[in-house]
Formats: C-alpha cells, structure tokens, sequence
C-alpha cells in the first residue's frame, strides 16, 4: 500500500446526507493528491420508514455498492494497514460553519470571499502535510457549491471530479428506462415525516398549501409523479389528488409495475429505491421539491447540469421573513456575487449549508 492517504471520519446518516460528505472528501483527496479512506465496508443504513417488503429486500448495501468515486480509495480490505501509519489529525467539528479556500493566494479580507462566506467566519485550507496518513475528524454536512471557494479555474476543474461522484450505472440505466416508458410527465417530491419534527416551522405547512403551490406551477391535467416517503394511502394526497388528475406514485411504479427488473439489480434495498426516484425525478419535465430536504437538493442539481437554466422550484416558504417565495421559486431580490446573497433567507449561514442546494454547483 502506498503513503498519501486522506481519511475523513463522518456521522453515520441517510445516503444522501451520506453522499454529501463523500463529495467533500472526494474534493479535499483531490485537492491534496491522496488517496481517499473513508469506512467502506460499513453498511449504508435504510430510511426510517422503509417502503420495500422485507421478503424483497435483498443484500444490504455499502458505499462502493451504490456509488461511483472518481479518486483512488483505500479499500476496505487494506484499512488494517493504515493503522501502523504516522498520522496527522485535524478537527473540523462544524463544516456547516466553514469555508474552504481552496488557493493560498486568497487572503481571508477579499471581498468575494467574505460573499461568499456569507456570515461565516472559520476558514480552512486543504491540508499540506508529509504524513502519510491525514486524518480530518468532523461532520462534513455541506453542500460543495457552498464549502469549497476557489480561483474560477480552479473551482470548475474541482467541481468536475466531485461530479464524478454518482450512482452506478445499473441504477442509472433503469430509472432512465421507467421514465423513458412515462411520456411526459411532471415530478414533486413531498418530504414529511421526520423534517417536521427537524424544522418545526415545516410543521405548519398543510397539505393544501402544498397542493395550491404544485397547482399553480404543475399542469393539474397532466401525468404527476409523486416521490414520497409517505404511504401513497395517506390524508396528505388528498388535496393533490382533488387538483391533479392524474396521479402516480414513484413508489409504485418501481416496487410493482418494474418489481421484476428492480429485484435483478446488484441491489435492491432502500437506498437504491431512492436512487431510482431521483433518476425519475430528474428526467421530469418540471420538478418540484420540499425546501430543506437533501433528497430534493440532489435532484435539483442533477437536473441543474443538465440544463443551466434550471429553476429551483419548492412547493411551500416556511422560513422566517426574509425572501420573495413567488409560485413556487424563491426570487432574487438582493445585490450580491451569490445566489445566497441575492435571495436574502433570514437563515443563519450554516443552516444555508445543507438547507438547499445552489445554482453555483454547476459552475
């Protein structure tokens, strides 16, 4: 095994939020010219509330079995040997609060880096280190287009490799193959359960508020696909189905009417299920999502890289008075070099870390 490793030790949590600090280590591996260890062997836990039969479950599933990284790793079967390596430590409790300056040209007062900054105050640089082993120890709950700042040539060769991060191509190539079977059709992804309790003000969205916002973006006489962790059953549906009329749910659609080509996969777990609804939700012809969800965030970006001019649709503002929430979109109001800058959220600046993701992600 060969020296120049970068390990990056993280909270266990859903793929998704999982998936973002693997897209941070995939930037700091590549920006230090290291090899990438991360715990590849651990299994990627299910969603609280899974929506797959225990009969049909399958095998559970690691990072490698999901995801694609485009730096070289420490394989799970060489972590034994990393142990006896010198080892340099740096603690990076709170990457929400942080930002990353990528050039030792940029100095902390310039201007941009302070819009950028947004508020925030701790700034880090990649690691420059002869110890064979680094090791940064902390939660990297960021989104990249929000952590790394760097020189523009720099940033789009970075946010190149981090893009390389993505779903193996089986899952890819049948969620393009459902939707391709769809015709036209429209996406929501309807986030509730546990980001009610993690966001009390969420809480306070109704379903009918949910419902007038998709109606007055959505076509309410064509195919909408509804992605939800919730039982297709639920009072929630409800005021949607009253204004949409034609309804199918994602959830549906890949455990019963492709179930036979879902089970053929490498795997077929929980996660998978959800890399399946965001290939879905992504080839719609309009998205619209749930503000502070990280599943919501994924598919806008993915949608975003295929066309630059990409909304960011939400079906409902429940943060604090701030910004301008006009049919669905958060609107640019204010002056600034960012995005974060120009809509104004009264969000403190790490909460804008994992909040949403940001049209800077494709540049």
């Amino acid at each position: 095994m060969t020296a120049g490793i970068l390990q990056l030790r993280r909270d266990v949590g859903l793929l998704t939020n999982i998936r973002m600090g693997v897209e941070i280590a995939v930037g700091l591996a590549h920006l230090t010219n290291r090899r990438l260890l991360l715990p590849f062997g651990e299994t990627v836990p299910n969603a609280p509330r899974s929506s797959i039969a225990d009969a049909d479950a399958g095998l559970p599933a690691s990072l490698l079995d999901l995801l694609e990284l485009p730096v070289e790793i420490v394989h799970p079967d060489e972590a034994d040997d990393v142990e006896a390596l010198r080892t340099e430590t740096h603690e990076w409790p709170a990457f929400t609060q942080k930002v990353c300056v990528v050039s030792d040209e940029i100095d902390t007062t310039d201007p941009q880096l302070s819009a950028f900054a947004n508020g925030r105050t701790s700034f880090v640089r990649p690691p420059t280190s002869d110890a064979p082993l680094v090791r940064i120890d902390g939660r990297p709950l960021s989104f990249y287009s929000y952590f790394f700042f760097a020189p523009p040539a720099v940033r789009r060769q970075l946010h190149a490799v981090i893009r390389g991060v993505r779903p193996r191509r089986p899952y890819v190539e049948l969620g393009a193959r459902i939707a391709s079977g769809l015709g036209p059709y429209h996406a929501l992804h309807l986030r509730r359960s546990d980001l009610t309790i993690g966001i009390p003000a969420y809480g306070d969205v109704t379903p009918d508020d949910v419902a007038r916002t998709a109606a007055s973006v959505l076509p309410t006489d064509e195919l909408l696909l509804v992605c939800s962790e919730v039982d297709r059953s639920d009072d929630l549906f409800q005021p949607l189905r009253r204004r949409f009329r034609n309804i199918i749910f994602a959830n549906d659609l890949i455990l019963h009417d492709h179930r036979k080509p879902f089970l053929s996969l490498p795997r077929h777990e929980d996660n998978v299920l959800g890399l399946l609804t965001q290939e879905l939700a992504a080839r719609a012809t309009t998205f619209m999502g749930t503000a502070g969800s990280t599943f919501t965030a994924m598919i806008q970006r993915q949608r975003l890289l295929r066309d630059p001019n990409e909304r960011f649709l939400f079906t409902a503002d429940f943060t604090p008075d701030g910004p301008t929430f006009i049919d669905g979109e958060f609107v640019e109001t204010h002056e600034g070099c960012f995005t974060w800058n120009r809509v104004g959220y009264s969000l403190s600046p790490d909460v804008l870390a994992w909040f949403r993701e940001w049209p800077e992600a494709a540049v």
